[in-house]
């Protein structure tokens, strides 16, 4: 099903129009369609699950005779492992991150995405020239070949001496200084939580082991990238996504939105809806921490829904190694006669190298009927199968 009109660039240009109908290029296959709908109504679904909110304030610095301390400590560490080993996702309270600050950088965002469309364009990207950071809308570059309802910006967020501040927005003024603060935040809340992971795997003597082993025992950083996400109304949200179902390629993804709903999760073979839960960050584990816990950790399928009634935004911080200079494999102590390695070793640009191939692959490919789609497994090189559920796994 193919469009006679010539579309806009950007999403938000279709939804100002007045459109009832969305363009063919948006409407998802049919096998998808079948459990999509309007995220609010979806989200007052209160018998639904709900996503494991865990407080990791506990884990502090402790004297070793605060067997007090340490008793919540090792409580605040079983309950984000079986969060990160049962979900993959988690809300997390207690992240130190002031509420006035997440509230800037709401503020800053929004203010950014209420600029007239041709001012923001003085910060387009241009993926076919491989220029991937800037404001940028979902084209058919994903699994289905289909459109997704969402404009963006995404850049380089830290290490700050490596991000190129050309594409940071001057308007609002305030968008630096609120932005380059909650990634230096971010980064303090990703090696605390990477030290709670580390422990929930190894024990309390080892909680450096996955930031170690992600930095290459502290010689590099760790890469933070940000991405806007500006999913505007859409007048037929039963045949749209704003993100297609994935997993993220990163090690952690940090999730802040606007209040309105729409992220969903896979979990125990149906999507469940996020719900707000205020003054936390959702937590995502990504394919290189999964990778790193010999699948004991699980990289969560998710994907976006739209809506009729409102703009939704969302702040997503992707954890990442450093692309070339560190080899993700299973961590050794892991790695057992009975429990062998599930994954072969490759750098974080490998891997994502690997998942770009495989979604092209499977472009190329019929879909297959949607009774088997939940079903089809694909094993990596190292014999670990993951189920495939449209995995587009690039960000931009």
């Amino acid at each position: 099903m193919e469009s006679t009109l010539q579309l806009p660039a950007r999403v938000e240009a279709l939804s100002l129009s007045g459109l009832s109908a969305i363009p063919p290029e948006y409407v998802r296959p049919a096998d998808e369609r079948a459990d999509l709908g309007d995220a609010f109504d979806l989200a007052r679904d209160h018998t639904a699950p709900r996503i494991p909110v865990v407080d990791i304030s506990p884990f502090l610095p402790l004297a070793d005779d605060d067997k007090q301390q340490q008793r919540i400590n090792s409580e605040c560490v079983e309950a984000v492992r079986a969060a990160a080993a049962d979900w993959g996702v988690m809300h997390i309270a207690g992240h130190g991150i002031p509420a006035d600050l997440m509230d800037r950088l709401r503020a800053a965002g929004a203010a950014f995405f209420a600029l007239p469309i041709h001012a923001k364009e003085a910060y387009a990207n241009d993926p076919a020239a491989g220029r991937l950071q800037g404001y940028g809308s979902r084209l058919a570059t994903n699994a289905s070949g289909q459109r997704e309802w969402e404009d963006y910006l995404f850049h380089l967020l830290h290490p700050d001496a490596l991000a190129d501040h050309a594409l940071w927005p001057a308007h609002p003024p305030d968008y630096v200084a609120a932005t380059r603060e909650f990634g230096r935040r971010i980064r303090e809340v990703a090696s605390a939580l990477l030290a709670i992971l580390s422990a929930g795997l190894l024990g309390p003597g080892r909680g450096d082991a996955l930031e170690k082993e992600l930095t290459r025992a502290g010689d590099d950083d760790l890469r933070l990238q940000l991405k806007i996400n500006y999913y505007p109304r859409c007048p037929q949200p039963e045949l749209a996504v704003g993100v297609e179902a994935h997993t993220d390629v990163s090690a952690l993804s940090f999730i802040l939105h606007n209040g309105v709903p729409g992220l969903q999760v896979r979990h125990a073979g149906r999507w469940v809806t996020a719900r707000d839960e205020p003054g936390t960050i959702i937590v995502h584990v990504g394919d290189a921490l999964e990778i790193l816990s010999n699948g004991r950790y699980t990289s969560v399928l998710h994907r976006g829904l739209v809506n009729r009634e409102a703009v939704r935004v969302s702040w997503v911080v992707f954890c990442e190694p450093p692309p070339e200079t560190v080899l993700l494999r299973p961590l050794p102590d892991l790695v057992t006669t009975d429990e062998p390695a599930r994954f072969t070793p490759r750098t974080f640009k490998q891997h994502l190298d690997r998942k770009l191939f495989k979604k092209h692959q499977r472009q190329l490919l019929p879909p297959p009927p949607h009774d088997e789609q939940h079903q089809q497994e694909d094993t990596d090189g190292g014999g670990h199968h993951r189920h495939q559920i449209n995995q587009s796994c690039i960000i931009y």
